[in-house]
């Protein structure tokens, strides 16, 4: 089972810790209520995020790529990672979020951090990918998890239509002043993009029906030698059962 996604246990634990680190901020940082990013004890949360969460998540994307995407060949969640690190890599040291942000440090690390609590969905996925590839028979909690991730799924999706239109958009005047519009573009097409794959990856999944949605079949598995792409959203995401008729 490991051999069809060999960083399966790598994604797991970058899905899981990057979830906890963006939520745990921003829980603490609303919790505070103090409009500042440095907590009573001293500690800068954006420094957290800088230092700590998002040079784990780019790292994590870069080796995927070389020891997942290129062997498997599995050309969407490769272009999604080279996403993400365009995306992200100016947050790491202030000089780059400044330009990325048009001069506004706090706002574009703050974009980085909400985009991030996205992964949730994905610790949640890997652990219906494990279901699928365990399972004999139906079982009650695969029903629970799938409408969890499809859920998921649509807020995602949500989620990056409400950040480029309330949160971007209304910023362009900003990056025009600050002659930062290539910086604005690529934010624009990040967060369209991932806002798109994440759409299609709801209705791939909930394409098969309702039916397949609550309900487990198990699937004929291919052998390694066969997966090109072991983890390839046409399949795995749909749980590879075909719509019943």
């Amino acid at each position: 089972m490991i051999a069809s996604r060999p960083t399966v246990i790598a994604a797991t634990v970058h899905s899981v810790a990057t979830s906890i680190i963006s939520c745990g901020i921003l829980i603490t940082y609303y919790m505070q209520g103090s409009n500042s990013w440095i907590t009573p004890g001293g500690i800068n949360l954006l420094e957290i995020w800088q230092t700590v969460g998002l040079p784990i998540s780019l790292s994590y994307f870069i080796s995927d790529c070389y020891f997942y995407c290129l062997p498997r060949k599995d050309g969407l969640i490769f272009v999604h990672h080279i996403i993400m690190c365009l995306c992200h890599y100016p947050v790491v040291h202030n000089s780059g979020a400044i330009l990325s942000g048009a001069g506004n440090i706090e706002w574009v690390i703050w974009l980085s951090i909400i985009g991030y609590t996205s992964e949730v969905s994905t610790a949640v996925m890997n652990y219906r990918w494990y279901l699928i590839n365990t399972l004999e028979e139906n079982w009650i909690g695969f029903g629970i998890t799938n409408t969890f991730v499809a859920a998921s799924w649509a807020m995602r999706v949500v989620m990056f239509t409400y950040l480029l239109v309330v949160q971007i958009f209304p910023r362009k005047a900003e990056y025009v002043e600050q002659g930062q519009m290539l910086s604005y573009g690529v934010m624009v097409f990040g967060h369209a993009a991932i806002g798109l794959l994440s759409l299609h990856w709801c209705v791939v999944m909930l394409k098969p029906g309702l039916k397949n949605l609550f309900v487990f079949k198990k699937k004929k598995v291919k052998p390694v030698t066969e997966m090109t792409a072991g983890f390839s959203f046409a399949e795995e995401v749909s749980g590879g059962n075909k719509k019943e008729e």
